[in-house]
């Protein structure tokens, strides 16, 4: 199974009636329109597992490109969405 699979496979990442949100812009794209992109890009080390997956409409993807600038504040915004009740 590729990354893209196991993203919208975890139930963390339900759509909302078939929409999804783009970490970053915050608009709604159908499944077809977005990108799963690796908060730590994998030209750094970064691993297809769930924890380094999100989701990005291509233009906010194809803008962040190996940029590792906002992985930090990434990976707790996914920790978050991922579990709200821990938090």
């Amino acid at each position: 199974m590729g990354y893209r699979d196991k993203f919208f496979k975890d139930p963390a990442n339900r759509s909302n009636h078939g929409w999804y949100t783009c970490v970053r812009c915050g608009r709604n794209f159908r499944k077809g329109d977005v990108d799963i992109d690796h908060i730590l890009p994998q030209s750094c080390g970064g691993t297809d597992e769930i924890d380094n997956l999100q989701c990005m409409c291509r233009h906010c993807n194809r803008s962040k490109r190996d940029s590792m600038d906002d992985s930090i504040a990434d990976y707790l915004d996914n920790e978050i969405r991922r579990n709200p009740n821990k938090y």
